[in-house]
């Protein structure tokens, strides 16, 4: 009986950490985006964004001290856009100053380095790509694969299936990207609306003035 009791207060704070792994990607792809956006398109507050930065640091680091797959992922993701030259507001410079301090004063020697380096490599292909298709006529297919960053979720499915990270690291990562696409199109979803609101006002005002 006692057994039973271990193993399944086992599973249950598998399942808590498991869920708290997943959570922390998705918050951190969201609060990245959020970042990206109020600097470079204006969408969203900066004072919001300047006290999130900070906030995405420390998750980033506690998540990375204990647990060394998901500092892998994420730190493929910083080499990747730091690499492609992509850190281009004065947050993210600080922030990732930061995070590459903390790398380097707590010897992160346990990063896995093969799966650190091909996620590396396809998330610069993945920032070179979007370019590429922002920029020029291609096929469909590679507009969406390249305008979704697509390689590094591939890079992780080959890894996966190879058994070199966990299947819940594609997950979280699935979590990561899914939030960070989901903030960067809430502008998309609330502008119709506004139009449509504004177009109906002045509609309503056209009537009025006939009436009169």
């Amino acid at each position: 009986m006692s057994c039973l009791m271990n193993l399944w207060s086992f599973d249950s704070a598998s399942s808590v950490s498991y869920a708290l792994i997943i959570a922390a990607f998705a918050v951190i792809g969201a609060g990245l985006k959020y970042i990206d956006d109020a600097f470079d398109e204006a969408v969203f507050s900066k004072k919001i964004a300047m006290l999130t930065a900070p906030i995405l640091v420390i998750l980033w680091v506690c998540l990375s001290i204990f647990d060394s797959i998901s500092a892998t992922v994420l730190f493929s993701v910083l080499f990747a856009v730091l690499l492609s030259g992509k850190v281009d507001n004065l947050i993210f410079k600080l922030s990732s100053i930061a995070l590459v301090a903390v790398l380097f004063l707590t010897q992160m020697s346990h990063l896995l380095l093969v799966p650190l380096f091909a996620l590396t490599v396809l998330g610069i292909a993945d920032e070179k790509g979007n370019d590429y298709v922002d920029k020029h006529k291609t096929l469909e297919v590679w507009e969406f694969f390249f305008a979704y960053r697509c390689s590094m979720k591939v890079g992780i499915l080959g890894l996966c299936t190879l058994s070199l990270l966990p299947w819940l690291y594609m997950i979280a990562f699935l979590a990561f990207d899914t939030a960070y696409e989901f903030v960067g199109g809430y502008r998309y979803l609330e502008v119709p609306n506004f139009d449509f609101k504004v177009k109906k006002f002045q509609l309503a005002l056209i009537i009025l003035k006939k009436f009169k």
